[in-house]
């Protein structure tokens, strides 16, 4: 069965809406901030992309966000620009599923809330700080404010979360639970991961540089959201193409099964212990892409990649590739420059941790 992408809404470093998305492939240009830390060594600086959630004020009223934090935000943002993305914001939805991945969590807001247990006086937590931490908030948030009573799933599966959601959405369209499916992900940036990253690859030392094999511009830190409306195929074409099949299983187990005559988008994001392993799995002179370097290293990560792989099939275009240390193999072929689809597939691919992997594969 075939699953229609009807809408699409994205926020991350690169901007805010699929508009900013296909300008950041085109230009190659995108918006990193510095953070800084404070630490009992000093101050560290980390490279970060960081999201802006502004545009949320035209789809919520401000007295209703005024309790919900930056993490839960920016997933509210992206369901408003997916559904007016699909003409769908104020029409008749029918039934309708809601699944948000998230590797991470709600971080910012559960370190914040262990550190007032621990350190103020007060007996008992912030009740707020309490709702807005667990995993589900962000899906509550969002059935709330769309008045949705169908079923609503949250699911944490660190860099596999957005392949799970996807695999989640198929079955319930496949079995006709729902008519469409709202699913998409989430993770944020705090000051855990910024010192994690200065451990990795700065080690304090900024005469030194960068450590490691991995490129930094492949490692900098990510933070946004991606959602896609999802329903049964119809007679109506959609723009962005078709999900063809979602695939999930262990490379050092069985191996991997991938789709013949495409194009893959790697997940390559610098955090992986897996991103060498990519040229091993590739068929050997396939083309290949990664889009990292607009939206940084996150665990939903591969929600960027199957935007890319949507604009692509309304293009028609495959968009050049960033650089990544991953490419030195001959067996790649790494697309340098824009280069006409076809009647490729596009295959969005993730290694993940232990021999994990994940893939969704899209067709026109």
């Amino acid at each position: 069965m075939k699953i229609s992408i009807k809408g699409i809404g994205v926020l991350g470093g690169f901007g805010c809406g699929i508009g900013d998305l296909n300008k950041a492939l085109i230009t190659g240009k995108r918006s990193s901030s510095t953070m800084v830390i404070k630490t009992t060594g000093g101050d560290i600086e980390v490279p970060a992309f960081l999201a802006n959630t502004d545009r949320l004020k035209s789809f919520v009223n401000k007295r209703d966000l005024r309790r919900i934090d930056h993490y839960i935000r920016m997933a509210i943002l992206g369901c408003f620009l997916a559904l007016e993305d699909a003409d769908m914001l104020h029409a008749n939805r029918g039934k309708m599923g809601i699944i948000i991945a998230t590797g991470y969590g709600s971080t910012c807001n559960t370190f914040d809330l262990q550190n007032s247990v621990i350190t103020e006086a007060a007996p008992f937590c912030s009740p707020i700080q309490f709702s807005n931490s667990v995993h589900n908030a962000a899906a509550t948030y969002i059935s709330i404010l769309l008045k949705e009573v169908g079923p609503n799933l949250s699911v944490s599966h660190y860099d596999m979360s957005i392949t799970s959601a996807f695999l989640s959405a198929y079955q319930w369209l496949q079995e006709e639970r729902v008519e469409s499916v709202l699913v998409g992900s989430v993770d944020e940036y705090s000051k855990i991961l910024g010192y994690f990253w200065h451990c990795l690859y700065n080690k304090g030392n900024k005469k030194e540089g960068f450590v490691g094999k991995m490129n930094p511009e492949h490692a900098i830190i990510g933070e946004g959201a991606n959602f896609f409306v999802l329903a049964r195929e119809n007679e109506t074409a959609s723009p962005y193409g078709f999900i063809e099949d979602v695939k999930m299983g262990n490379f050092k187990r069985r191996g991997i099964n991938l789709p013949e005559n495409a194009a893959f988008f790697l997940g390559a994001d610098g955090y992986s212990e897996c991103d060498e392993q990519y040229a091993e799995y590739i068929p050997e002179k396939a083309l290949v892409a990664s889009y990292s370097h607009l939206y940084g290293g996150l665990p939903v990560g591969t929600g960027f990649d199957i935007a890319i792989a949507a604009l692509s099939n309304k293009s028609g275009t495959i968009f050049k590739s960033g650089d990544s240390s991953i490419f030195n193999s001959n067996r790649l072929n790494v697309i340098r420059h824009n280069e006409n689809l076809g009647s490729r597939r596009i295959c969005c691919l993730k290694l993940g941790a232990g021999g994990s992997y994940g893939w969704i594969s899209l067709n026109q």
